[in-house]
């Protein structure tokens, strides 16, 4: 009887629904014959003809509609990536596995008895295509349920309401892609909004380029400015090679998923760096990036353009049936219950299936079980793509300079340190900055440098009276004459630029900025080094902005 009922329930919903689009077919329709009737009756027979088309186009919906089977509810599908995944009723599923256990990723992996899971990793990793596919549950049959990013992606959205699970799929999606993949094959960038909660345990896997949350948005700035630099770097390379598709070259880069948990907080935290993901929304399916962005409300906040290349829908439980009607063009996910986390409906490829995704309760383990594979193949980390920003303090001797080359402190590109070379034989540089901000300290560096490796530098501290052009100490005329000359590198300290004549004086500089905007334009810091620094840049002494042959970057001055 029970099941009778539900038929019957079924029926009913399916006449009213039906009857919901005959309304909505059929009112346009009649306004606009009534509408081409007017026309006729008054001979306007050009707009009469306009009327007449829309006319035709409305009716020919409206028998299609009506001759066509109704699809309200989630039908069965079958494909390649989702091995005839089963599509029932979603309400009948969720009641009749509400109290059904979690599906645990081992499991799905096929591994679950296995003492020393690296061994199947690193069996699996000799055999890994060039694709991009990954288990991430189950479907009805108990089978697998494989997501293939580059196949029916090249991107995805994950949506659902908070609890329903997003955050578990992402992480053991990217769990399942470093089970299958190697890090030469597929690397990770993780950005999570949420903080940290979910993607901090998956620091450590050997693929993982990059991992950011929104406690820290300077780090996070970084890294969505080094996903820009990669995207330039692959469209160079791609270009290098001549071809279209970076991923078809005789020897491609690995792929990198961008995972976003989130993604309205980033939005709102960093809206003028979020369309960074833009751009690889668009170029990035052959240039081998991929994203998967995760949203509570992908209705509102999800740009169109971002979405038009986002093929890949995966719903958990939406709150309502609009959000469900964005995503699968169904609303059979505001029916999925709160009591079966993890229930999801995925549209790949046109069509909707049911699954139930995996979960992992100790992912530290399964992180360690890779690392150990990646260990058996000699592959180490994959290099970041960013680094943190300069640090406060910097010693001399933990800076590798060539010989020749003296270690003034760490430069900061917004995206990664490296080591601030000085090289007395590119000529003088002066050093402007109020006392205590460093000045003394950066001379004190150079001039041991200098000595440690024989080069002829001569320093002159709080050299702004001999840059008087109205002195008459002798000394001054003997100071200009030498730095003017040429003959030697002379590094010298200004308390500010009004004085120094460029390039008379010097081509290079580091200013020390004052926090005063009007100030610092003068010392010659542009416009956009000032706005990228932050209160703790102006207020951390050492801090300096090179300036040299139209270059500029960030400088943390080091200390002997």
């Amino acid at each position: 009887m029970d099941g009778k009922g539900k038929a019957v329930r079924t029926a009913k919903r399916v006449r009213r629904m039906r009857h919901v689009r005959l309304c909505a077919y059929g009112a346009p329709l009649a306004a606009q014959c009534v509408m081409l009737a007017m026309l006729l009756a008054q001979r306007q027979w050009l707009f009469a003809t306009m009327i007449a088309s829309g006319c035709i186009a409305t009716l020919a919906s409206f028998v299609l509609m009506t001759a066509g089977r109704d699809d309200d509810t989630t039908t069965p599908v079958s494909s390649a990536t989702a091995q005839s995944m089963s599509a029932t009723d979603p309400a009948d599923d969720a009641a009749r596995d509400a109290h059904a256990p979690p599906v645990p990723l081992a499991s799905v992996l096929g591994f679950a008895d296995d003492a020393a899971p690296f061994r199947s990793i690193a069996h699996r990793w000799c055999v890994a295509d060039g694709g991009c596919r990954a288990p991430v549950g189950v479907n009805g049959s108990g089978q697998a349920a494989v997501i293939d990013l580059a196949r029916f992606g090249p991107h995805a959205i994950v949506a659902g309401t908070t609890g329903s699970g997003k955050s578990v799929l992402l992480q053991d999606w990217c769990l399942a892609l470093a089970c299958r993949y190697p890090p030469c094959r597929v690397q990770l960038a993780l950005l999570d909004f949420k903080g940290g909660s979910a993607m901090d345990a998956l620091a450590g896997l050997p693929h993982v380029r990059g991992c950011v949350n929104d406690l820290d948005l300077a780090y996070a700035k970084r890294a969505l400015l080094a996903l820009e630099r990669e995207l330039t770097r692959r469209e160079q390379l791609a270009a290098d090679l001549g071809v279209a598709d970076l991923m078809g070259a005789p020897d491609p880069p690995a792929r990198l998923v961008v995972v976003v948990d989130e993604f309205h907080m980033l939005t709102g935290q960093l809206p003028d760096l979020a369309d960074r993901l833009t751009r690889i929304a668009s170029l990035g399916r052959s240039l081998g990036m991929h994203l998967i962005v995760c949203t509570q409300n992908p209705l509102g906040e999800i740009s169109a353009p971002m979405k038009a290349n986002m093929a890949l829908r995966v719903c958990l439980r939406m709150r309502d049936a609009m959000q469900s009607q964005e995503m699968l063009g169904v609303d059979d996910a505001a029916r999925l219950r709160v009591t079966e986390p993890g229930a999801a409906i995925a549209r790949i490829d046109d069509a909707r299936v049911r699954l139930r995704c995996a979960s992992d309760p100790d992912p530290e383990r399964l992180v360690d079980e890779i690392g150990r594979a990646a260990r058996v193949h000699g592959q180490g980390g994959a290099p970041p793509l960013f680094t943190a920003p300069a640090p406060r303090l910097v010693h001399a001797r933990d800076i590798d300079a060539p010989p020749g080359a003296i270690a003034i402190g760490l430069e900061d590109d917004g995206v990664a340190t490296g080591p601030c070379l000085f090289d007395p034989a590119d000529g003088n540089l002066a050093v402007i900055g109020r006392p205590g901000r460093g000045r003394t300290t950066l001379l004190r560096t150079i001039e041991e440098g200098a000595r440690a490796c024989g080069a002829d530098v001569v320093c002159i501290d709080d050299a702004d009276a001999w840059f008087d052009p109205f002195s008459a100490d002798p000394h001054a005329a003997q100071v200009q004459e030498l730095v003017c000359s040429g003959r030697r590198c002379v590094v010298f300290a200004l308390g500010s630029s009004r004085r120094l004549r460029v390039p008379d004086h010097c081509a290079r500089r580091l200013v020390f900025p004052v926090g005063e905007r009007a100030v610092d334009l003068a010392d010659g810091i542009p416009a956009s080094v000032l706005d990228a620094m932050g209160a703790e840049d102006l207020r951390t002494p050492g801090r300096g902005v090179l300036i040299e042959a139209g270059h500029v970057r960030l400088v943390q001055c080091a200390v002997s």
